[in-house]
């Protein structure tokens, strides 16, 4: 039987860092005193939970999916851990790792439903959605909850008084997406969102592959809201419900395909942050921030046809070579 060539195409879009540094220069010529370091440790500490939830809903994208049910699993995260959290090392050690638990095992349970039944990504995703709200209001019913001082102060602390841990740890996620896209896994990953059927044909164990995206998804979506406890000091039923659009949003923005095997984490990254500057902006202008919803969808949309034309004119260098 012949083998289909894989197409992969790993190279994150350009886009987003342009945004990123055009945002950048506009916000310090506002707003002068944004040029420091302590504005940064403010913008990371205020995308880190997006850049969790959208990193995702990257993996779930590059292989060809979709994840809706990330905005529950925060949702749930976040009521869970800040009613439960009591002020002890075991106590935060044990409901941190229950919280990933739960977003790794709905992510694993949306992969394999969508798999073995021939599902919808969108139905099954948007059915756990549901769900996972209902339980985040079973927890919680009405906004509350208070996380212990050690756990927020841990998660918001700078180090050396200087660097915000969201920082570094943005830094450590792109480091670690360095090195993973260059694993068996990874390529797999692309190629799987390629041309799944020409993946299959190549010896790649599809039904793994995205299993495992499905599986970060709803871990990185845990971790969003467990992260959004510690940062808002409280819990809320309906804390993801903003996320999973937004998320979305980041990681086409950063020049992941909806259609899968092109994008990946560093576009996503400053996506995230692109869709957290524009309200600064605004606000430095003197334009309400009500224009900011309005001004991420003509982003997103600029990306989207960037992306798409881009994409149209390598085909045709391609079939001209």
């Amino acid at each position: 039987m012949k083998r289909d060539k894989i197409k992969i195409t790993k190279s994150p879009s350009i886009v987003s860092i342009i945004l990123f540094v055009i945002l950048a220069v506009l916000t310090v010529v506002l707003q002068p005193s944004s040029a420091s370091l302590h504005w940064v440790n403010l913008k990371s500490s205020a995308a880190i939970t997006l850049i969790l939830a959208a990193l995702g809903e990257t993996f779930v994208l590059l292989i060809g999916g979709i994840d809706l049910s990330i905005a529950g699993v925060i949702s749930l995260t976040n009521s869970f851990s800040a009613l439960y959290m009591l002020d002890s090392g075991m106590s935060i050690i044990s409901v941190s790792f229950i919280c990933m638990l739960m977003g790794l095992g709905i992510g694993l349970l949306n992969g394999f439903i969508i798999q073995k039944f021939n599902i919808q990504p969108f139905i099954v995703t948007f059915s756990t959605w549901f769900i996972c709200g209902g339980l985040a209001y079973l927890v919680l019913p009405k906004d509350g909850g208070k996380p212990p001082a050690t756990f927020t102060k841990t998660l918001t602390a700078n180090i050396g008084g200087k660097v915000n841990i969201a920082l570094v740890i943005i830094i450590i996620l792109i480091i670690i997406w360095l090195w993973f896209k260059k694993t068996k896994l990874g390529i797999y990953l692309y190629a799987v969102g390629s041309n799944a059927k020409a993946a299959s044909l190549n010896g790649i164990n599809v039904f793994g592959v995205k299993m495992f995206a499905y599986g970060i998804s709803g871990l990185l979506a845990a971790l969003a809201g467990w992260y959004r406890t510690a940062i808002a000091g409280a819990g809320s039923p309906t804390a993801g419900e903003s996320f999973f659009n937004q998320a979305i949003a980041a990681s086409v923005i950063g020049g992941t395909l909806l259609t899968g095997g092109k994008g990946g984490a560093i576009g996503t990254i400053f996506g995230a942050f692109v869709l957290k500057m524009i309200a600064d902006i605004l606000v430095f202008a003197g334009v309400s921030s009500y224009w900011s919803t309005l001004f991420q969808g003509i982003l997103l949309i600029a990306a989207v046809l960037v992306s798409t034309i881009s994409e149209i004119i390598k085909e045709r260098k391609e079939m001209g070579a």
